[in-house]
């Protein structure tokens, strides 16, 4: 593991050719006057409301991207819709106004009291009293093992952690380098770590990270409500002081922000919203039909998570562990995308990891167009990938594995006309038949090439 300098945090080794290629990546598009610093400003403006809609939305507020759009940008109230929600988005829009003003002063780090003023605005007309103010009372995360530290420590970690993050937000020599990555993945676990406000922190610790990045040169990360369930289980392995998932996280989300300004920049268009062009391709009856379509794989889907979930734990023993992690369903949108041959990021459904004394291997499933062998008899399926090398939170589909133990179900999909599932094989060979046979399979080749020399 490699230790990042003037933390208590570290990352997988694995992960340093990947950190180096992204920001080598900025550092030649800066090098051409290709993400200057006025590119990057509009960048910003163009992922604006989908970074705000995406951050309110992993707290539970249901307003649409359409919705986020009229109340930020037209100011309009919405009949029906909570005003809550509303006057988060509206809040999330000025917090983020906020971040300007501070990138535009590169040479004056950020403060403690830049993160009590970017909550304040957050939180206002929402929780006046507790806006900007620390807790006095002790916390407890939903659907965490870890306790945030009482209240009367919060003043003296806050003002460690605030002395960390002026060093870091002036980068010098640093700028669009890797560190300022890692850099913005400190800044938000050990904020969200401390967990200093009543409410807020997610919304705050995610502003923090994209002004971190905004401030070495490098393009903003946006986790989507898709997204949660993954970096919700980053951030708890983060609690050890391991930000390998979380670094993992945020390089994608890096990644796929340079790529559609890329895409943006020779199409030389705003991209319309996903809905809009579905209609003009499709029209009303189309959508219908998709979405009947869709509630019948889904539901078919739901039958192979719940089988290899309660495999799984039949399985396991003391001695020798499976578990299983769920990481939410594909949504509409994703799975007519997928449908019509387009790519779609981030579609994790679950992960098995299996350990056995000094043994294990991880196996992730992940939606994604059908192969050249399922295509005729499914529309979306599911690809099994492992992780490679071990340790490292990357993953290669089965089918690009050159060794001899890798399992041999590599595709599952679904054909609602022969009602019936079916798996794909090296050589493209298919199985027909039930789950309950899929997964027998796939669990007993597991344990066999791995565990049972």
């Amino acid at each position: 593991m490699n230790e990042i300098d003037g933390s208590s945090y570290v990352y997988s080794e694995s992960q340093q050719p990947t950190l180096d290629e992204l920001s080598q990546r900025v550092a030649d598009l800066r090098a051409t006057g290709s993400l200057t610093s006025e590119v990057l400003h509009n960048l910003r403006k163009y992922f604006r409301i989908k970074n705000i809609y995406h951050s309110n939305a992993i707290e539970g507020n249901v307003l649409s991207v359409g919705e986020t759009r009229q109340v930020v940008e037209l100011g309009m109230t919405l009949t029906g819709k909570s005003l809550k929600d509303q006057a988060e988005a509206k809040n999330l829009g000025e917090a983020t106004d906020f971040l300007e003003s501070l990138v535009s002063r590169s040479e004056i780090p950020i403060t403690e009291s830049d993160l009590r003023q970017i909550h304040t605005l957050v939180l206002k007309g929402i929780d006046d009293a507790n806006a900007g103010a620390y807790r006095s009372i002790p916390v407890e995360i939903s659907g965490s093992e870890f306790t945030p530290p009482g209240p009367e420590s919060i003043p003296a970690q806050m003002r460690e952690f605030g002395t960390w993050l002026e060093k870091m937000t002036v980068p010098g020599e640093r700028f669009a380098s890797a560190e300022g990555i890692l850099a913005a993945a400190v800044a938000h676990t050990w904020f969200v770590h401390i967990h200093p406000f009543i409410d807020g922190n997610g919304r705050v610790a995610r502003l923090l990270m994209n002004l971190v990045l905004m401030r070495f040169g490098i393009p903003i990360a946006i986790f989507t409500r898709e997204d949660r369930m993954r970096y919700y289980d980053a951030l708890e392995q983060a609690q050890s002081s391991d930000l390998s998932g979380f670094v993992a996280l945020l390089c994608e989300c890096i990644h796929e922000s340079l790529e559609e300004y890329e895409h943006a920049a020779e199409e030389q268009a705003e991209r319309q919203e996903w809905a809009k062009s579905i209609a003009e391709r499709f029209g009303a009856k189309e959508i219908t039909k998709s979405k009947n379509e869709y509630e019948v794989w889904r539901s078919a889907m739901d039958l192979v998570m719940a089988y290899m979930r309660q495999t799984a734990e039949m399985i396991s023993t003391p001695l020798a562990r499976i578990y299983f992690k769920e990481f939410g369903h594909l949504e509409l949108d994703k799975y007519i995308g997928l449908k019509g041959g387009q790519s779609a990021k981030r579609t994790w459904f679950f992960r098995i990891d299996f350990r056995s004394g000094d043994r294990s291997a991880r196996y992730l499933f992940f939606f994604g167009y059908p192969s050249y062998t399922l295509k005729p008899l499914c529309d979306v399926t599911l690809w099994i990938s492992r992780e490679e090398p071990e340790g490292s939170h990357f993953y290669e589909k089965l089918d690009a594995i050159q060794a001899p133990n890798v399992p041999m179900i590599r595709e599952i999909g679904y054909s609602a006309k022969e009602e019936r599932f079916i798996s794909r094989n090296p050589n493209d060979n298919m199985h027909k038949g039930k789950i309950e046979a899929i997964g027998k399979a796939f669990y007993e080749d597991v344990v066999k090439k791995h565990f049972s020399s």
